[in-house]
């Protein structure tokens, strides 16, 4: 594991990378815009390509991951 970091804008990736288990360190921005900061790791080229490519996941798991960024969002400073 490394230092990096991963951002991302984009809502449903940010849920398919945090279902997947990318640990997301923080959100910055507004909830207008918001941006999803993960810890970066060494799949994390292989999972962006997944999720482009109409990669699996579970209905809940992805479900419980867009509420936990939405929640997350909302709850901005």
């Amino acid at each position: 594991m490394n230092n990096f970091t991963y951002s991302t804008n984009d809502l449903w990736l940010a849920a398919f990378l945090k279902a997947k288990g990318l640990k997301l360190l923080r959100i910055e921005g507004n909830n207008r815009r918001a941006t999803f900061v993960f810890e970066d790791t060494a799949n994390r080229k292989d999972l962006i390509e997944e999720f482009y490519n109409n990669g699996s996941i579970g209905i809940t798991v992805i479900k419980n991951a867009m509420a936990d960024l939405k929640s997350a969002i909302f709850n901005m400073d």
